[in-house]
């Protein structure tokens, strides 16, 4: 498996072996090459890392890289295209607009009517107030039904990127939703 320099060869070795020293210096490439170039999709750079490392397993594992630059270099360089990847991604991603006013349910008591509304005002207010990639990404997932695995071969991430893209969207309306209810309930309103 000689592909570059010994220590590269070295590299290769312990990062597929999941050696932590492997994964930091790999990970120190990656990470200034995503926050450098991806600096615009803050909220998506740690899914980016995950993903380049992701692609770097894959890669290495089927020995892909030839060894004809360093590895870093090969490793700055697929971080680069995963970027870009992902820019051209959000570019082209467009969002639905939320109707204003939700349709009331039928043979519904008055009152439970009015609480139901209100609860769905506030659940499009929180949607509304979600960066796009995250109400996306629910929507998906809530609204579509689409699971992990679908979702991840639309993106062209890994699952577990899914995953955590969901998780912390999810974290992310549950603290918008108690922020809006706790505003709601100091102003008088329900």
């Amino acid at each position: 498996m000689t592909h570059g320099p010994p220590d590269d060869d070295a590299l290769i070795a312990g990062f597929l072996a999941g050696e932590a020293q492997a994964h930091a210096v790999l990970d120190d490439w990656i990470t200034r090459v995503v926050h450098h170039r991806a600096w615009r999709l803050r909220a998506d750079t740690e899914d980016l890392v995950q993903d380049v490392k992701y692609r770097l397993v894959r890669t290495l594992g089927e020995n892909g890289f030839q060894g004809r630059s360093s590895l870093k270099t090969f490793a700055q360089s697929v971080a680069k295209n995963a970027c870009l990847d992902a820019l051209r991604r959000a570019r082209i991603r467009t969002t639905e607009e939320l109707s204003e006013e939700p349709p009331a349910p039928s043979n519904v008591d008055p009152g439970e009517a009015m609480d139901s509304r209100a609860g769905v005002r506030l659940a499009f207010e929180v949607l509304q107030r979600l960066p796009a990639p995250c109400r996306d990404l629910l929507r998906r997932i809530l609204e579509l039904e689409q699971d992990y695995e679908s979702i991840a071969a639309e993106l062209g991430v890994a699952r577990g990127t899914v995953k955590s893209r969901a998780a912390r969207c999810r974290d992310q309306a549950v603290r918008l939703r108690t922020r809006l209810e706790g505003g709601r309930a100091r102003h008088g309103r329900e």
